[in-house]
């Protein structure tokens, strides 16, 4: 995947919640950052997904 300015980011990020609110669907933030580093390349597809998992099933376990 190729990097991403921080404006592209800003805007992918701006996107995904207008279309989750069409939804009704809220973003967490922790949702915003993984995905902020994922989209920097600081992280991998694969570590997003199991960071945002884990901290679903810690949620819905409390």
């Amino acid at each position: 995947m190729k990097r991403m300015s921080s404006k592209e980011i800003k805007e992918a990020i701006e996107n995904v919640r207008a279309s989750l609110a069409v939804e009704n669907i809220e973003v967490d933030e922790l949702s915003i950052i993984i995905g902020e580093k994922y989209l920097k390349g600081e992280i991998s597809s694969e570590e997003a997904i199991d960071i945002i998992t884990k901290y679903i099933k810690r949620k819905q376990s409390s």
